[in-house]
């Protein structure tokens, strides 16, 4: 059977593979004449209806309390809506591999706050895993083109510091206590309502869908939001939102491999050494988890050996 950081890590490394397939599907619908603001509010109402009907199916629990829901409120606005606008506020004035780069900024805010409010362990090998991951985006992201530009610098932190905060406000202890698709639910269907109003509000609202934005639409909402969504929330369960956030560094390498095996990109020395270093960086948290376990239960054995 496996053991559940095990399956944590699992559950974190494939939502981030599905998460690196979103700029795949939003291009693809971005040609077919969709706005950001538009294509955020089919993302969301897709991906809300899918887990209504799937929690519906599987009669699952969508009760929460006031607290919860006020939590859930501002985890909504401020983890998706905000961070979403923040960083694609930053691609007018500076370049999206730059800006990338620059988003994730939070794995190395998330796992600093980690270590201070749930008190989890800031060790060498955690560090040494960050500066690989990071090193390794860097190396992804930044092209050959220099664009830099204050204004686009600050939003693109900003969007990584506001993703840092909802992913901690996610391992929250009342959080904790409702089923991972409780929480998508509310959060798609908050934000599906937030960003219907921002596009009534700035008359930029699109109904019409060709049959190709219609089914670019519904992969992105399918995996890379419902299935992708939910994983990262179950995983974090078991790893931490620290762990789990140098565990979604995976995510750009999705990008890598699709554009090689989609766009027929060739792989040069620089993509090389990037997944190395980010391999290098997800196996080195891997390795972290086995040794901890390995220690529990030799923790384990020796009590009981001790009581026999």
């Amino acid at each position: 059977m496996v053991n559940p950081q095990t399956k944590g890590t699992l559950m974190i490394l494939l939502s981030a593979i599905f998460f690196g397939l979103m700029p795949f599907f939003a291009l693809k619908t971005y040609a077919e004449g969709f706005s950001v603001d538009n294509l955020l509010l089919y993302r969301y109402s897709f991906a809300f209806i899918l887990i209504g009907l799937f929690c519906l199916i599987r009669k699952i629990t969508l009760t929460i309390n006031q607290k919860q829901f006020l939590l859930i409120l501002f985890l909504a606005f401020v983890g998706t809506m905000l961070t979403t606008y923040t960083l694609f506020l930053s691609y007018r004035y500076i370049s999206s591999g730059l800006a990338s780069t620059l988003h994730f900024v939070y794995p190395i805010v998330t796992i600093s706050f980690a270590a201070i409010i749930y008190k989890e362990r800031f060790t060498v090998r955690k560090t040494t895993a960050l500066l690989l991951s990071v090193t390794g985006i860097a190396l992804l992201s930044v092209g050959t083109e220099s664009n830099i530009n204050l204004t686009g610098i600050v939003w693109a932190i900003v969007s990584g510091f506001l993703y840092a905060i909802y992913i901690l406000g996610m391992a929250s202890e009342e959080l904790k206590k409702l089923p991972p698709l409780t929480i998508a639910f509310w959060i798609f269907g908050i934000t599906a309502l937030l960003f219907f109003a921002k596009s009534l509000l700035t008359n930029q609202l699109n109904t019409h869908f060709t049959p190709t934005s219609l089914f670019y639409t519904l992969n992105l909402a399918v995996w890379s939001t419902f299935f992708a969504v939910v994983l990262f929330y179950k995983g974090m369960k078991y790893t931490g939102p620290g762990t789990a956030s140098l565990l979604s560094t995976l995510e750009p390498l999705t990008g890598v491999f699709v554009g090689i095996f989609v766009f027929n990109e060739k792989m040069d020395v620089k993509s090389s050494l990037a997944i190395l270093l980010i391999l290098t960086s997800v196996l080195i948290v891997v390795q972290i988890k086995k040794k901890r376990q390995h220690h529990l239960i030799q923790k384990l054995r020796h009590k009981v050996l001790k009581r026999a």
